[in-house]
């Protein structure tokens, strides 16, 4: 049987190149549900905690302020080294390096416990990354995974609604979002059950992300987003720039410029 072909999201170098963008508009959105996935955790002073394709380190950075020691795994070197260099200037116990979630080089039993946030749902084999996160914590450990819900995320039907104002009728650029491969709470406690994961719970997590500049998140979105990076391809400079204001427009009440970008998130968690 031939392997299916990875998507441009699925591989590292997208990600290596769009890090630093990456971190300065996206993860202020992604980091807020951080903190939902340390409670669910129950992460405590002297956990062992692995973070698997951790990205800049949301994850990482809120588990290490709950008191736990973690080690941050993405298969982006981008990714990797600007995690490095935030570990280092904040001084938590973190260390990161680069692997595959999928195929951890790790020992059986060595963590408290696992997440993935917002990173599992890109892996061609969403099983393989689950099963290996719950090898590699003890039993009686958790594992959590955090992925976008596919009708509470409003960010890609927003930067579609944008993009239509400039070219009516534009199709998305594949027919379903790329991170909806895993959308919904059913889907989520199936893949954990399956895995072999007990006592599995799901619920759905809703924050509001202020975004100070909403032109320049547009702007910036294909060197941040390799999903949406695609749908930005054809456009030319001035169509991207009259987009860039309808978007703004979009998530903007009246004189406050600052945005604010609703979205929701489906948590899973399961024991070990």
């Amino acid at each position: 049987m031939t392997a299916k072909p990875l998507s441009p999201d699925q591989l590292p170098e997208g990600w290596t190149d769009g890090a630093a963008e990456y971190d300065t508009w996206f993860a202020p959105v992604t980091s807020r549900f951080a903190g939902d996935a340390v409670a669910l955790l129950g992460i405590g002073s002297g956990d062992r905690v692995l973070d698997v394709a951790a990205g800049t380190g949301a994850f990482t950075l809120a588990a290490a302020a709950a008191g736990a020691t973690v080690l941050a795994i993405d298969f982006a070197d981008g990714m990797v080294d600007l995690l490095s260099a935030k570990i280092a200037a904040t001084g938590v116990d973190a260390t990161a390096a680069r692997m595959d979630g999928q195929a951890l080089d790790l020992a059986d039993g060595s963590f408290d416990a696992a997440g993935s946030l917002f990173g599992l749902m890109f892996f061609p084999d969403m099983d393989a990354g689950v099963r290996e996160m719950a090898r590699v914590v003890r039993p009686g450990g958790r594992v959590v995974i955090g992925v976008w819900h596919r009708a509470g995320f409003t960010l890609p039907t927003t930067v579609m609604r944008a993009l239509r104002t400039v070219v009516p009728g534009m199709a998305p650029p594949q027919r379903e979002f790329a991170p909806f491969r895993l959308a919904d709470p059913e889907a989520v406690g199936d893949l954990l059950t399956r895995c072999g994961l007990r006592d599995v719970r799901v619920q759905v997590a809703t924050h509001v992300a202020e975004i100070p500049d909403p032109a320049g998140m547009f702007r910036a979105a294909p060197r941040w987003s390799q999903p949406l990076r695609p749908a930005f391809d054809a456009l030319t400079g001035e169509q991207r720039e009259r987009a860039a204001r309808a978007f703004a427009d979009l998530i903007t009440d009246g004189d406050d410029r600052v945005g604010r970008l609703p979205g929701s998130a489906v948590l899973g968690v399961g024991t070990v």
